[in-house]
């Protein structure tokens, strides 16, 4: 996926609204980062910005000091999964009523990427699946919203076009779940199984909020390390 020049827009507040899922990255005093997902409650322009405290204890936010700690927010807005949003301020105060909120220093500069139609994106991630009473490990080598691709080592592969499938995901606090879908082709190449799964129609939504993870992680991480 290529990366476009990204452009400084403090008008892209308005591109947030209430309940936009949010990727966030802590850095703390003792070069710790925790990373993992929020929601977005709030804003008061120029002034402050209101996200949920992170839920559950695999998120690594159990009572760690986050005051005046730095952080980095990646979003990605409703409008045809087009334009990513992020940028880095500070953490100014947790608040615990009427609801366990971190408030944010209103951010310098909030930068904004166009993002051209990608339906598939290239992936490298190490994965478990189950599939016809077996386990494999595989490499989930693309990714869309209705389906991906696997590659397996070629051994002794009971995976036929048609069969049930679930993978298991868990690339990082914000790329993890458990996915089911249905085989779709099968393909021995150059002694390795390529696998191509659809994902089951219910997990929608879920599927939709991987695919955001994966464009905000691959389009920002070296734009914004660079700053």
């Amino acid at each position: 996926m290529k990366v476009a020049k990204f452009e400084a827009d403090m008008d892209a507040l308005q591109l947030m609204y209430v309940d936009m899922r949010l990727v966030i990255e802590v850095s703390l005093p003792n070069n710790k980062k925790l990373k993992t997902t929020s929601r977005l409650i709030g804003y008061k322009k120029d002034d402050f910005i209101l996200i949920d405290y992170p839920a559950g204890l695999d998120s690594g936010f159990g009572n760690p000091f986050l005051e005046n700690a730095n952080i980095i927010v990646r979003a990605i807005t409703d409008s045809g999964f087009r334009d990513i949003i992020a940028f880095k301020t500070k953490i100014s105060a947790m608040i615990t009523r009427p609801a366990k909120m971190i408030s944010l220093d209103m951010p310098e500069n909030i930068v904004t990427h166009k993002i051209r139609e990608t339906p598939r994106l290239g992936t490298e991630y190490t994965v478990d699946i189950a599939c016809n009473g077996k386990l494999y490990p595989a490499k989930m080598v693309d990714f869309s919203i209705s389906g991906c691709g696997l590659a397996l080592e070629n051994q002794d592969v009971n995976i036929l076009k048609d069969s049930n499938i679930t993978i298991n995901l868990s690339a990082s606090n914000s790329i993890k779940a458990v996915l089911g879908g249905q085989v779709v082709s099968v393909h021995i190449d150059s002694g390795a199984v390529k696998v191509g799964v659809k994902f089951n129609q219910s997990q929608l939504e879920l599927t939709k909020d991987i695919y955001h993870s994966i464009i905000i992680e691959m389009s920002m991480n070296e734009a914004l390390s660079s700053k």
